[in-house]
């Protein structure tokens, strides 16, 4: 009579799909700040000013319109993690205070939303990644 030997692998199969998941979250959110980094770039609609102590001018977004760049700092500090384990799960934002009040605006300026429109435009892509 054969012998058959059964051995499992569920810890190393559940490890696998964590490991996964987490390599997915990661994908997702490198595309969102991709994205972001993208809306964060181009000409804007708003004033136009002149840029202290230079000959330069500098077209400020419109309310409603994403920051216009004059330096880059904030699309520069766009940057995600993921936190994985048993859930996982994914972040992207800035860590700057003006990336905040230009998002949602405060009582002096009106919101330049920029990460909240990306993230809803790019849902049907971050769900099939």
């Amino acid at each position: 009579m054969a012998k058959i030997k059964f051995t499992r692998n569920l810890e190393q199969v559940v490890k696998k799909i964590d490991d996964m998941a987490a390599q997915r979250m990661a994908e997702a959110c490198l595309h969102v700040q991709n994205k972001t980094k993208e809306k964060l770039s181009g000409s804007r609609t708003g004033r136009t000013y002149r840029v202290p102590g230079t000959n330069r001018t500098y077209t400020a977004s419109a309310p409603g319109e994403p920051p216009a760049v004059m330096h880059g700092q904030l699309r520069n500090s766009i940057q995600f993690r993921v936190k994985g384990g048993r859930t996982v799960s994914g972040e992207v934002g800035s860590e700057l205070k003006k990336a905040v009040e230009l998002e949602f605006g405060t009582k002096r300026i009106k919101p330049r939303p920029f990460l909240r429109p990306t993230f809803q435009e790019e849902s049907p892509k971050i769900k099939n990644i």
